[in-house]
């Protein structure tokens, strides 16, 4: 799976799961600032990517990822 099918995936299950509208979500969307910090939209995404891509990604670990970007290096690099 290439890098562009993995963020346009990522901006699916975000748009999902925060309640947004996809065409405001891309790469360099800031997960926090822009989408929000609620736990259960957090982990809707997470359960989303982890069945997707078959990688685990722990709760915690997702606060970490600043970006759409960054989550999308990240899966790259589990794959």
């Amino acid at each position: 799976m290439s890098r562009e099918e993995i963020v346009a995936k990522l901006v699916e299950f975000a748009a999902m799961s925060f309640k947004k509208d996809a065409s405001g979500i891309n790469e360099n969307t800031n997960i926090s600032e822009e989408l929000g910090v609620a736990s259960s939209q957090r982990v809707a995404m997470t359960a989303s990517i982890e069945d997707e891509f078959e990688v685990m990604i722990p709760v915690a670990r997702f606060g970490k990822f600043e970006t759409i970007g960054d989550l999308a290096d990240y899966i790259e690099e589990e794959m």
